[in-house]
């Protein structure tokens, strides 16, 4: 028994329905990804707008106020990227980007509440005077003591928001990819707090900022793998 051929107008049918669905599918895509964008851009201007407010409030006595526009302007561009990488779910089979700038977003937002409740806008001076801080500065100077300082201050940041960004059942990112995201967005801040002290306060506290960042991503991590259920 032969098998009977396909009626054209069937196999037409067919093609028509399939290229339908896949033009609805591209449309609805589109409108979703531009509402993400839209959204994402939105949220980055009102994060700056924050920014630059939280900032205009800094003592500038010793450097001018031209940093507060710099700053604020490189700021606002690393958190509208990052903004839309969380919005727009972007990753690659090994690089979660989206839940990693999460952790950045949300760090950087514990960190900016953090640093409005700070009885002192000049974060190393007012480490310097804590038990703490004032101990390590007599023995190792101010480098040393910014390194401490970034060290744990952005040990608390990455661990709260890694906790926070990093639960539920889905497999997270290691820390490293965390971690750099947070300070890439605490960078600018760094920088500012640094401006009038030495390179080497800068390089320190940086590096602080990157061991701290890195170990309280890693802690929240481990605690997550812990507690999860087997």
């Amino acid at each position: 028994m032969g098998s009977e051929q396909t009626p054209a107008d069937l196999r037409e049918g067919v093609r028509s329905g399939i290229v339908n669905a896949l033009e609805r599918d591209t449309e609805q895509r589109g409108g979703r990804t531009a509402r993400l964008l839209v959204a994402a851009g939105a949220l980055g201007v009102f994060g700056a707008l924050g920014m630059i407010e939280m900032l205009s409030g800094h003592p500038y006595g010793h450097h001018p106020s031209s940093h507060v526009v710099v700053f604020s302007a490189v700021w606002s561009g690393l958190l509208v990227v990052s903004l839309a990488l969380v919005f727009l779910q972007v990753r690659t089979p090994s690089l979660p980007l989206a839940r990693a700038a999460c952790v950045g977003v949300l760090g950087l937002g514990i960190a900016g509440a953090c640093s409005a409740l700070c009885p002192d806008q000049h974060f190393l001076e007012w480490w310097i005077t804590t038990p703490a801080g004032s101990r390590i500065h007599s023995v190792g100077g101010l480098a040393l003591s910014a390194l401490c300082f970034g060290a744990v201050s952005t040990l608390v940041f990455g661990a709260a928001a890694a906790a926070a960004a990093l639960g539920g059942r889905q497999r997270g990112p290691g820390p490293l990819l965390p971690a750099a995201m947070l300070l890439l967005l605490l960078a600018p801040g760094v920088a500012l707090q640094a401006v009038g002290t030495s390179p080497a306060v800068f390089a320190g506290w940086l590096v602080g900022a990157a061991a701290g960042a890195y170990a309280g991503v890693a802690l929240a991590i481990a605690a997550r793998e812990r507690l999860a259920p087997a």
